[in-house]
């Protein structure tokens, strides 16, 4: 479901969720607060494979986005989701890595 590694500067984690809603948010959040940058600079969500995000999936990521003291990068949106993100404004907070 969720996975993480360190690169030079960055602490890179990778969802393997079809969605991120409220079947699953508590879960990824939780695992969210078992992470941390460990003094890296910044952190990467790969969301590449999220297809569908609804209000508990958006809670969790900005749970972690304040948890990483706002240092955080969104990585290859899927449209559906990308367009979530703009219509809640998220793009203007987070960074968006597109694919």
């Amino acid at each position: 479901m969720i996975s993480s590694k360190f690169t030079d500067n960055t602490l890179e984690v990778t969802l393997s969720v079809d969605a991120l809603d409220a079947s699953n948010a508590t879960e990824i959040k939780t695992a969210f607060q078992g992470l941390s940058l460990e003094g890296r600079e910044r952190a990467v969500v790969d969301i590449a494979q999220v297809n569908f995000i609804d209000s508990s999936g958006i809670g969790a990521l900005l749970s972690f986005y304040k948890q990483v003291n706002q240092k955080l990068t969104l990585r290859q949106p899927t449209p559906t989701v990308l367009s979530v993100l703009e219509l809640l404004r998220l793009h203007r907070i987070l960074e968006i890595e597109p694919e």
